[in-house]
């Protein structure tokens, strides 16, 4: 155990003590809970990754627990804000980050590995509505024509998982939290489907696809085989030529690569799923996209993944209402 220990803490390139401490945490949390484990601590673990690999390249490799780090943590987070601020972070990035560390610190001081959590002497960043939203992008059925067009025309920059990630999350609207989690012994192929995916919340549901993505599927099984890639996991990269599942960052930023074809810079796999969940409303009812997207209520939905009406479109609609009224 220990050795695995020395080996991702390189490859993570966190400092080792760091790592330890930090898998103990997850341990725990475990044992408490399952399924927030595999959701809610896995987002956790990657801000508390970035925040590891700034006290190893910026603050001399400092062990976050030492009582020269916790005396002077005030400083030292102000300081990863900083940069956090200059790599172009928002308000609410920084909060959810800050959130992450308190929260392993708050079980350290639990467990009496620290006196006293340091970020209750540090006040909260406020967060405006502004610093709430992130700016969503509905494509067109051209632009989905067009991605897919491009993606198999540039095969040096586009490979086989770019296409399987754009089609499946396209198809099944799923949220990346479960879909860098899928695995092939989950692959239903006679049903289309991904069977048992834990969702958000916890709930199962099973994650479906149609015959375009099927074939892609069918290919990158395939490619799998030549390569040798005996995985569960569906996505995955190579590092250190070992292969690995493959992270939710990495899929963020192929997804970003896709979004430059139609002209999106900061394209993410959530607004996929908000462009089907869109189209699906659109060409049936805000109850489809409800039913697509495993919503609870259609009211998420109709608020959160249908695009706002344009103002042309709201002229145009309201000119034909006033000629119905005989206006």
């Amino acid at each position: 155990m220990e050795k695995n220990l020395i080996i991702e803490a390189q490859e993570l390139g966190v400092n080792r003590k760091n790592w330890e401490v930090y898998n103990a945490y997850l341990t725990s949390k475990a044992i408490q809970s399952k399924e927030t484990v595999q959701t809610t601590y896995k987002t956790y673990f990657s801000n508390v990754k970035l925040f590891f690999q700034y006290l190893k390249t910026y603050e001399n490799n400092r062990y976050i627990l030492s009582d020269d780090t916790i005396k002077n943590f005030t400083g030292i987070w102000e300081r990863y804000v900083l940069l956090c601020i200059q790599q172009g972070n928002n308000n609410q990035t920084i909060r959810n980050k800050r959130t992450a560390v308190s929260t392993f610190l708050d079980w350290c001081e639990k467990r009496d590995l620290i006196k006293i959590n340091p970020f209750r002497k540090i006040e909260q960043i406020k967060i405006t509505e502004s610093d709430k939203r992130r700016t969503s992008y509905f494509l067109s059925q051209k632009q989905i024509w067009e991605i897919n067009f491009m993606m198999k025309l540039d095969k040096k920059k586009f490979d086989i998982q770019d296409r399987l990630i754009f089609n499946l999350f396209l198809d099944s609207a799923v949220r990346i939290s479960a879909g860098h989690s899928l695995k092939l012994s989950q692959l239903d192929l006679n049903n289309n489907s991904f069977v048992g995916v834990r969702h958000k919340e916890g709930y199962i549901k099973p994650v479906l696809f149609f015959e375009e993505t099927r074939d892609i599927l069918i290919e990158w099984i395939k490619e799998r085989e030549k390569l040798g890639i005996e995985l569960d996991w569906l996505f995955v990269t190579k590092y250190n030529r070992v292969y690995k599942q493959m992270s939710k960052e990495t899929i963020r930023a192929r997804v970003r690569e896709m979004g430059k074809i139609v002209g999106i810079e900061n394209y993410y796999p959530h607004s996929i799923r908000k462009t089907i969940i869109n189209i699906i409303s659109g060409a049936g009812t805000v109850n489809d996209g409800a039913m697509l997207g495993y919503h609870k209520d259609s009211k998420v939905t109709s608020e959160h993944y249908v695009k706002a009406k344009e103002e042309e479109e709201i002229k145009a609609r309201l000119l034909e209402l006033r000629r119905r009224a005989g206006l």
